[in-house]
């Protein structure tokens, strides 16, 4: 009964609502809308986004880029870290000479290194389809500074979630004096689209989308507070972890141990794989080095403005809150259903609600996974909490409110027989005061012959709410059968229960109910007794026989009064 009355005050701000179930879902949507503005569903989103891509089925070979990489063993059969100048210069001369479209070099040269400074200066000079890294997050490490950094020049720093994972594509960033620097991946990809002829159409909007040949991109924004979503950063549609890319090593590389062909009019990426460096990161997939997150980058933008391959977009707020608030309204409308199938039996039931919430929840990991086939990320956490939050919620509250149903006299609603039984009982079993107090309308049968059954339900409704509105929190007011009612006053003795009487009566008597064939009044009046518990009181059943006495003997006395079992 409690639980009922907490419930409906979470309610009672959606009462001009239909219904208070209506007004529940309305509610259970805000709480979670306002809880996932908070950022407090963004961990569990981007972990089922990680499920999301590891279960995708591969799209096979990236044709476009090559990966020359150096591990710990390439490192020592070269025989020294940082690679000298020299080194360095004679990798990229060697891939240059394979007349690749763009050479992205994510190694820092920002200093000399050892024999080979102006061999390399050359090189890097004379090449101008060569993007290098640097880094502008501290501690930043700047690049050469004898090439051009506009043309040649790419930042490497990227996103990193707070669970450590890389989800978002960082492609520009507005320095503090105004300047706009690029980043790595976008560098290179742009410098490869320019052979295709696409180059990137800034909109004048509001939504600073670029249109870039087929691809449409948009700045991802997170509409989370404590998410960073500063500078033009788009979701990663990784393509693989590092599978998807040919791969070969520098040391076969300086060794000439490659077709001719390899790098022809293609991406060529030069990178660290080394253990000991520890230029890696965390994808959906695990760890992974710092070289192949750019060249999944890479892969997107150049596949998305050539081929049209759909970049990830978030979906829309005004989508996921319709979402919300629809799980929540199945999800207590489901369950409603469920409790208003009283035929089943309790295991039955249990396993309905079990197949209910499995095929629903299920039900909504299937939309998101679809959506993010399309290229929608569509976060379903919240629409699975919602659903969850309002099952259970309509769980509690539903049965809550069918067994106060089953309690209560669906004519009069106050307490039925059945319940004035159990409160009696247990009320009986702590030997303290109490008081029973047994009602019965003077002449009812005269009154239902003389004015007809339906106006005699509409007296028992008012003299039952008259009954109701004399007793106190904390004791029970019920129907006792027929015109009959009945009053437990827990903790009450003779005295006590003996005023609550009389206030009965007087109540009753001030409706004014007309009664033309009444033998005490012209109104309708009511007769009580009163018993109370002594020591000497066998059961709850002598003390109902011992109030049932005083009634008659209230009947016999002319009715229209309140008598005490001690009178009897």
């Amino acid at each position: 009964m409690n639980l009922l009355r907490v419930l409906n005050k979470f309610v009672s701000a959606a009462n001009r609502f239909r219904s208070s179930i209506f007004a529940l879902a309305i509610l259970i949507a805000i709480i979670i809308f306002t809880a996932q503005t908070t950022g407090i569903f963004e961990l569990l989103e981007s972990n089922l986004l990680d499920k999301f891509f590891q279960i995708r089925a591969s799209e096979g070979m990236e044709a476009r880029i090559v990966m020359i990489t150096f591990d710990d063993v390439d490192i020592s059969k070269i025989g020294k870290w940082p690679f000298s100048d020299a080194v360095v210069a004679k990798m990229i001369t060697k891939v240059r000479n394979g007349k690749p479209r763009v050479i992205g070099l994510d190694v820092y040269r920002n200093i000399p290194v050892d024999s080979g400074f102006e061999e390399l200066k050359s090189v890097l000079q004379s090449t101008p389809n060569l993007i290098v890294a640097e880094k502008i997050v501290q501690p930043s490490v700047s690049p050469p500074n004898y090439i051009s950094y506009d043309q040649q020049v790419g930042f490497v720093d990227v996103m990193v979630d707070e669970d450590g994972i890389v989800r978002r594509g960082l492609l520009s960033v507005e320095k503090d004096g105004g300047e706009i620097v690029y980043s790595f991946a976008i560098k290179i990809a742009l410098q490869y689209l320019r052979a295709e002829n696409i180059s990137p159409q800034i909109s004048t909007g509001s939504d600073r989308a670029v249109t870039l040949g087929k691809a449409k991109i948009l700045p991802y924004q997170s509409g989370y507070e404590f998410t960073d979503d500063g500078g033009y950063q788009t979701l990663m549609n990784y393509r693989c972890r590092t599978d998807c890319f040919q791969s070969i090593s520098m040391t076969d590389v300086l060794a000439g141990k490659y077709p001719q062909n390899l790098f022809e009019n293609r991406i060529v990426l030069i990178g660290s794989t080394a253990e000991s460096l520890r230029d890696f990161f965390l994808s959906p997939y695990g760890k992974i080095p710092g070289v192949y997150i750019h060249a999944n980058l890479i892969s997107q933008i150049v596949n998305g403005a050539i081929n049209g391959r759909p970049f990830l977009q978030t979906s829309p707020k005004w989508i996921e809150g319709i979402l919300v608030l629809l799980s929540s309204f199945v999800g207590v409308n489901g369950i409603s259903s469920f409790l208003r199938l009283g035929s089943l039996g309790k295991s039955q039931f249990i396993i309905g609600i079990i197949t209910f919430l499995s095929i629903s929840v299920f039900g909504l990991l299937v939309i998101s996974y679809l959506s993010f086939l399309l290229s929608l990320w569509l976060p379903i956490v919240p629409t699975v909490f919602s659903f969850l939050f309002s099952s259970v919620i309509s769980i509690i509250y539903l049965s809550e409110k069918f067994r106060y149903a089953s309690n209560i006299d669906e004519l009069t609603q106050i307490a039925n027989r059945r319940y004035f039984d159990r409160f009696l009982h247990k009320n009986f079993n702590t030997k303290k005061d109490l008081s029973v107090i047994l009602c019965d309308i003077d002449h009812f049968k005269l009154y239902n012959d003389s004015y007809g059954h339906q106006s005699g339900d509409l007296c028992l409704k008012q003299v039952a709410s008259a009954i109701a509105k004399s007793v106190r929190s904390g004791e029970l007011a019920g129907r006792y059968g027929g015109e009959e009612f009945a009053v437990v006053l827990p903790d009450a003795d003779f005295e006590a229960a003996l005023s609550v009487a009389e206030r009965i009566v007087m109540n009753v008597r001030s409706l004014n109910i007309p009664h033309k064939s009444s033998k005490t009044s012209n109104i309708v009046t009511l007769s009580c007794g009163i018993a109370t518990m002594t020591v000497e009181d066998g059961s709850s059943l002598d003390l109902l026989i011992r109030a049932d006495r005083a009634l008659y003997k209230a009947k016999e006395l002319g009715r229209d009064r309140a008598v005490g079992s001690d009178q009897v």
